[in-house]
């Protein structure tokens, strides 16, 4: 015999069922919240070099972010939770990498050219080039 101290096989405890409620409502793709990324201040200070960013003092377990006064690097440096290091991150600034020159669409052939081109080549003469596919197929319309 099972023993279910004294309670009926069904009875929910005083409340469970707004539990049960309120669990199904959090659950619900409807009712979520859109998570915003987090907001990093930084105090960014302003030193001669890497000498001395090597040797600014930062508290146990804490970074500093500096900048090189010339605006030539930026310097993280972060000490260990016990005191008895740190790392020194550089960061070189460089301008942006130049814009890619736009694509002459004038060296390649078109659909409408390719069975010209293929005919030519396998006449066993040298293939016209595009552009002069494209001069002679002006001439046509004119």
């Amino acid at each position: 015999m099972i023993f279910n101290n004294g309670y009926p096989a069904n009875y929910q405890p005083f409340g469970y069922q707004n539990y049960q409620q309120m669990q199904g409502a959090q659950m619900s793709p409807a009712n979520q919240q859109m998570m915003t990324p987090p907001t990093i201040r930084a105090e960014i200070v302003q030193v001669d070099g890497e000498e001395a960013a090597n040797s600014f003092p930062v508290g146990a377990g804490s970074s500093q972010m500096m900048i090189a006064r010339d605006d030539s690097a930026i310097f993280v440096k972060t000490a260990a939770a016990n005191g008895q290091g740190y790392t020194l991150d550089v960061f070189v600034k460089r301008p942006p990498a130049p814009a890619k020159p736009p694509v002459d669409m004038g060296a390649y052939v078109t659909r409408d050219e390719l069975p010209e081109l293929l005919a030519a080549f396998l006449r066993g003469g040298t293939a016209p080039t595009a552009q002069t596919t494209k001069e002679a197929a002006d001439d046509e319309h004119v």
